[in-house]
């Protein structure tokens, strides 16, 4: 009996032994991480005179593109699943600042729509997006529609190379990772860490013409005419290989590092066809544009870049913003 009593003990103690492991283990188990974005997204115009129709006609004018974006606002704030606690901001950036100097021209602060302002604010959040929003969302509009008005006879141009190199600097939203997780949470529960997408939707035609005169600053029609005459003039057949192995056409890489920058280029105006869309030119101006600009912005690092023409339909910008974000 003595026998069985010792090992019915061994076998309670091995038991006992491996439930206190087994709970130590779950205790001392790494734990998920949950990543959540929120976007912090510019809508940046180039107000040069590329909006005026009578010198450079589209066939959907900005002002179209970007209400359409405002509108859906409330659809791009439950991106990816998000339906609480988002901290998007989506915000109106100027190239060329002097215009938001001019008070008879806007209000800057009706030029975005900021949810971080209800940090911890979860009811509050609530309700502005169910009862408020729509009003600051038509205050925008107004205030674009204002901006444009008075971009068209009083032109600033747009000095792109140093926005993206210092101007920009001031509206992005740092990347840090801020723990949100439930101070209620168990062991079991996944560490939930928010972060900040910048994102910048650009309108413009593609031609960098109002920079600094230097090589390297200017991307103009009489550079992409060279381009494209050295290009047949060398009998290769592939347009990217030729381009970015030749750096005298290339842009200058920005001093600032541009990481955590998403660029959505929309908009190109391609000056090398016709009025019926057919190509004067080969390859066009809009194909070796895209290129230069994708190298440029790639090499100064942004994280992400994607550039396009300009849409036939309102609803088109909207859907590549869209889909642009649901990429990151």
């Amino acid at each position: 009996m003595c026998i069985k009593n010792f090992l019915l003990s061994v076998v309670l103690l091995t038991f006992l032994i491996s439930c206190g492991s087994s709970s130590n283990t779950n205790e001392n188990a790494k734990r998920d991480t949950v990543y959540v974005n929120d976007y912090n997204v510019l809508l940046v115009p180039d107000l040069s005179n590329r909006i005026n129709q009578n010198i450079h006609p589209k066939p959907v004018h900005d002002t179209m593109i970007l209400s359409n974006i405002l509108d859906n606002i409330k659809v791009l704030v439950d991106l990816k699943g998000r339906s609480l606690n988002q901290w998007d901001i989506y915000k109106f950036d100027f190239i060329n600042k002097s215009t938001i100097n001019n008070s008879d021209v806007c209000k800057p602060e009706e030029l975005e729509i900021n949810l971080l302002r209800f940090k911890g604010k979860l009811a509050e959040a609530a309700s502005y997006l169910r009862d408020s929003i729509d009003k600051d969302i038509y205050l925008f509009k107004s205030n674009v529609r204002s901006i444009y008005n008075y971009s068209i006879n009083n032109s600033a141009g747009a000095d792109l190379w140093n926005y993206f190199n210092e101007t920009i600097t001031t509206s992005l939203k740092l990347r840090e990772l801020e723990d949100i997780t439930s101070p209620t949470s168990t062991v079991l529960d996944p560490i939930v860490l928010k972060r900040y997408k910048n994102v910048v939707v650009l309108f413009t035609d593609g031609y960098i013409e109002n920079a600094n005169k230097a090589n390297g600053y200017v991307f103009d029609p009489k550079r992409i005419t060279k381009i494209r005459k050295e290009y047949n003039a060398s009998g290769q057949k592939d347009l990217e290989k030729f381009i970015l192995s030749n750096q005298e056409y290339l842009l200058r890489k920005t001093t600032n590092d541009l990481k955590g920058v998403n660029v959505l280029v929309l908009e190109m105006i391609d000056r090398s066809l016709d009025k019926n869309g057919v190509a004067k030119h080969h390859p066009t101006d809009f194909q070796i544009m895209k290129l230069i600009w994708k190298e440029w912005l790639t090499a100064s690092g942004a994280d992400m870049v994607e550039v396009h023409q300009a849409v036939k339909k309102k609803d088109e910008g909207y859907a590549l913003v869209k889909s642009f974000m649901e990429k990151l």
